[in-house]
Order: C-alpha cells, then structure tokens, then sequence
C-alpha cells in the first residue's frame, strides 16, 4: 500500500492526515472506506491534510471528487490543507482550486468551518 493516514477529531470536524500517494484505486480503497463509514456516523465536515501527501493523479482525484459530493449531499463540506509539490501542480494544471475549499493550514480550515 502506498497510501497511509492519520485520523483526528476535533468535533465536529474530521482530519485526515494523508502519507505517501494515490496513483492507483488500491492506494486509497482503505482510506475511501474508513472516510465513507465516517460520513455515516454523520462526520461530513472533513478535512485532508495533503502536507505529506507526495503524488496524485486521477485515481485521488475521482476520490477526493467523490467525498466532496456525499459530503456535499449530506450538508457538509471538504477542505483540503497543506496542498504543496506535485499535488499542487496536479491541482493547479486541472483547476480543482476552483473547486475544492482550499485553506493553508490546519487552524484555517477548522476556522472555516467555524464561521
């Protein structure tokens, strides 16, 4: 697996703490479970840290996609964090900025829920 997490609450919002990748369906499928039992249990306001997060390409994308919308659905929202590198070249290059919350830091997005 390329892909590991770290999981915090701070209710009630949900952090997800990527490492490592997301070039292919089995990086993630772990993680997509894990997010979607959460949203379940009626954590949709969710944030990915992405600091450590060193690649993506389309496979995180219809990922991080598919959250935003059952968040969405649900009266939430996804913030992505700490986007830098290759992650951020791939988001820029698709213009996913204009899609996604996109806050600096961990204290922004939770203060972006918080308003």
């Amino acid at each position: 697996m390329s892909l590991a997490h770290n999981i915090s609450i701070q209710d009630p919002v949900i952090i997800y703490r990527l490492v490592g990748k997301i070039t292919s369906e089995e990086d993630y499928q772990e993680l997509e479970q894990v997010v979607f039992d959460h949203l379940n249990q009626n954590y949709y306001r969710i944030i990915f840290d992405l600091q450590e997060l060193t690649h993506t390409n389309s496979s995180g994308i219809g990922f991080f996609m598919r959250t935003l919308t059952k968040s969405r659905i649900m009266g939430g929202e996804l913030v992505l964090i700490n986007i830098n590198g290759n992650v951020e070249k791939v988001f820029g290059i698709a213009k996913l900025n204009q899609v996604y919350t996109i806050c600096e830091n961990e204290t922004a997005g939770i203060n972006y829920f918080n308003s």
